[in-house]
Order: C-alpha cells, then structure tokens, then sequence
C-alpha cells in the first residue's frame, strides 16, 4: 500500500513538472521610456525659481537615460561664475525631477556637465534615478 501511493506521487510530480516545462515563458513588458516625453523630442517649459523666471529646454536621449537640459533667462544673461552653475544646476534638476522623472525616482545633474552654452544660458546632463 505505501509503495502504490509513493508510485502515485511520484508519477503525479512528474505529469505536474512536465506541465509547467511545456508551458512557455511570458515576455515581460519593459518601458525603455519612462519619461512622458518621446526621445529626442525638445520639451520647453518655464520655470520660477527665486523670484526669478527661467526657461527650462529638455530633451530625453533614451538610449543614454539622460535628459539634455538647457536653462536660459529671457530678457537677461545668466552669470558664468561657479555660484551661477549651482543655481542654474537647481533649476535645471527641479524642472526634470517635476517634468519628467517618475514619481518614485529623483533628477540628479551630471557631475562635471553644467557649463555655460556656447549659444545662450547653460546646458546640463539630467538623469531620473
């Protein structure tokens, strides 16, 4: 009597892992953009940050999980000095962390990436994380 149900167990735990190896493995659906803007898409959006309006230019580049940020001041130049790069780093990681950023995940600048633009105001490297 033990051997029959130890046999029946056996054979079911074989049929039942036989069943699932048949069974074929789900693809997990993975949102390579979690940003609400589209890569490479330039994004503009103004900010008041300080008593002061800035205008805040973004554009997710997807492959790099990075936003390329651009903070400018209409109407006025912004300072080139190390404090005008802390200030304009702020206003720059705010509007992604608000803008575009999950709400689980904080903008952080790249270390070493704001620097003043050739063209006009500053440009950054923003990244979600």
């Amino acid at each position: 009597m033990r051997q029959l149900r130890f046999i029946l167990l056996v054979a079911g735990s074989v049929v039942w892992l036989s069943g699932c190896a048949a069974e074929k493995p789900r693809l997990a659906s993975v949102n390579t953009n979690p940003s609400p803007y589209a890569s490479g898409k330039i994004h503009t959006e103004p900010l008041y940050y300080n008593g002061k309006t800035y205008q805040v230019r973004m554009q997710h580049r997807v492959s790099d999980g990075i936003f390329l940020v651009n903070v400018s001041a209409p109407g006025r130049r912004l300072g080139t000095t190390a404090g005008d790069g802390e200030i304009v780093s702020e206003v720059g990681r705010n509007a992604v962390n608000h803008f575009a950023c999950p709400d689980s995940q904080r903008a952080r600048v790249q270390p070493g990436s704001a620097r003043p633009a050739a063209n006009e105001g500053w440009d950054m490297r923003v990244k979600c994380g």
